[in-house]
């Protein structure tokens, strides 16, 4: 698991020199499917700390996440924390599920 990790990191953000310091906790998601063809979505995240070198590298965002304007940077948490509420608030179209596990999660690294 430690390998996926580093590997979706560098792949996500740039990361770099990657250290695993901890593990975070474990966070169990059932929510209704997208797919016509299923009922329920399952979802199992493992949440680790991790220490990287402060200089992003090359990250190889997906076609979508270029399309939605995503980019790896530097942020606090409170900055994190404000600029997801606010896609949440507004309901884009292009709003994933994936934003409301995150807030939640950097919420509960900020208590």
């Amino acid at each position: 698991m430690a390998d996926a990790l580093r590997r979706e990191l560098q792949e996500e953000t740039g990361a770099q020199a990657i250290q695993i310091t901890q593990e975070y906790g474990c966070l169990d998601e059932y929510r209704p499917s997208l797919k016509p063809d299923h009922d329920v979505l399952y979802m199992r995240s493992f949440i680790y700390i991790c220490q990287i070198s402060r200089e992003l590298g090359v990250a190889k965002m997906e076609h979508y996440e270029i399309k939605n304007g995503m980019e790896a940077r530097w942020v606090n948490l409170d900055q994190a924390i404000a600029h997801n509420e606010q896609v949440i608030a507004k309901q884009e179209n292009s709003m994933g599920m994936s934003i409301q596990r995150e807030t939640w999660i950097l919420k509960s690294l900020k208590n």
